[in-house]
């Protein structure tokens, strides 16, 4: 076999598995959505008032004095009994104001935890869960506001007892928005819908999602995505994990391309760490479960390398008339990539250009949180994207907003404190 047909052969398999984890995939999970998702989801049914249980709101802050306000008074406006919510927020080391407008606010359902050294959102969750009493909590972030029926909505799906996590619908908020994203948003939606019919949802909105207290797994300081590895350590355990379209909460979709690559690297790099952390669901005897798993994230993760390959294999192909076309093709996304990088609100691509540049955008992101991940390079610590132009450099070494290079960080373990008292560097 000459080198020219082994070539074809490599660049046709790298596309086909990329065409696969974007297109099959998703057609695949619809059909069997369709045949077997009403007999894997029992029918909800909205609770009585008097009969809702009581639960807990639990949000990890980092200098949110910015949108604070706005989520307090968010959560007081929500439609859910006084009496049966309480709210658990935790300011990781916060140096804005945000430990201020935690000790100014006088409602009794509000218990702040101010802690003092900054050591990542996990660590905050897990100090925070230990104060928890309720048997179903609501996972929530500080720029994230909640529609008022949003917890009802939620807390419905947990009469049934195969329930272990409901994940909330994620709307961005169209101002300000990154070309492409709201679309890849609709997208990764649908998909979302058909795993939740299934009972097999791959990961929660970290914005909005609730979880039985007893499946919570204090995870390892070092966890990058905790939503994402808290829904599939839920999955292990046996139990469902839905999509609630109708608990809706919004929150500012990312201000630039730039501001979303920021996001997209630390998220591949912490994809990869939630692998090796949720491993076990990747096993056949997991049936659709891992099939989702592999199809859904796995393959999607390594898209970028198969997209490298298939462009090296172009190159050797580029004597041929098919060749150059190929490699033409390629040049063109990439050349949407750059442009989607710097392009801004003002500037959007046109028509086709925007989501193949956002695409195209979005893969290199993710190649560089791989290789975030294998040189250990990313931080569970992170700084939201401000003035600074970030680089493009995959490796943390460089400098790039709002990604920082890692280290392990040290749990300082707080006890079950359920007053405003100082704890070994923490004011409760």
């Amino acid at each position: 076999m000459s080198n020219s047909n082994l070539l074809s052969i490599l660049f046709i398999a790298c596309w086909a598995v990329i065409a696969y984890t974007y297109i099959g995939f998703p057609l695949i999970l619809a059909a069997i959505a369709r045949r077997k998702g009403a007999q894997a989801t029992l029918p909800v049914q909205d609770i009585p008032t008097q009969q809702l249980p009581r639960i807990t709101l639990v949000v990890a802050a980092y200098n949110e004095a910015h949108v604070l306000q706005d989520k307090l008074a968010n959560t007081w406006s929500l439609d859910y009994p006084a009496d049966r919510l309480q709210i658990l927020i935790g300011s990781d080391g916060s140096n804005d104001g945000t430990a201020e407008i935690l000790r100014a606010c006088n409602d009794p359902r509000l218990i702040p935890f101010l802690f003092e050294q900054r050591r990542g959102k996990i660590s905050i969750l897990n100090d925070l869960m230990q104060a928890v009493t309720t048997d179903i909590v609501i996972m929530s972030d500080a720029n994230t506001l909640l529609a008022p029926d949003a917890l009802r909505k939620l807390v419905r799906h947990f009469r049934n007892p195969e329930v272990g996590c409901v994940s909330g619908e994620l709307a961005l908020e169209q101002a300000g928005g990154v070309s492409g994203e709201g679309l890849y948003w609709k997208y990764e939606n649908w998909i979302k819908s058909n795993e939740g019919r299934l009972g097999f949802l791959m990961g929660c909105n970290g914005g909005l999602f609730a979880i039985r207290r007893p499946l919570y797994q204090p995870l390892p300081t070092s966890t990058i995505v905790e939503d994402f590895v808290l829904t599939l350590r839920v999955l292990e355990q046996g139990y469902k994990v839905v999509f609630e379209p109708l608990a809706r909460a919004t929150e500012p979709a990312c201000p630039s391309s730039k501001a979303e690559m920021v996001r997209k690297v630390r998220i591949g790099a912490g994809n990869w760490q939630a692998v090796g952390l949720t491993c076990g669901l990747l096993h056949p005897r997991h049936g659709v479960r891992a099939f989702a798993f592999w199809g859904h994230k796995v393959l999607r993760w390594l898209v970028p390398v198969f997209a490298a390959m298939g462009l090296v294999s172009s190159v050797g192909l580029v004597s041929s008339g098919v060749g150059q076309v190929l490699l033409g093709l390629q040049a063109v996304g990439m050349v949407a990539g750059v442009l989607a990088y710097h392009a801004g609100e003002q500037r959007r691509l046109p028509g086709l250009l925007r989501p193949v540049g956002y695409f195209c955008l979005m893969n290199y992101a993710l190649g560089c949180g791989l290789v975030r991940f294998v040189f250990g390079t990313q931080k569970v610590t992170w700084e939201r994207v401000g003035a600074v132009q970030p680089s493009l450099s995959p490796l943390g070494t460089l400098s790039l907003s709002g990604i920082e290079t890692v280290g392990a960080v040290e749990a300082v373990r707080l006890p079950q404190v359920r007053s405003r008292q100082t704890v070994t560097g923490v004011t409760a």
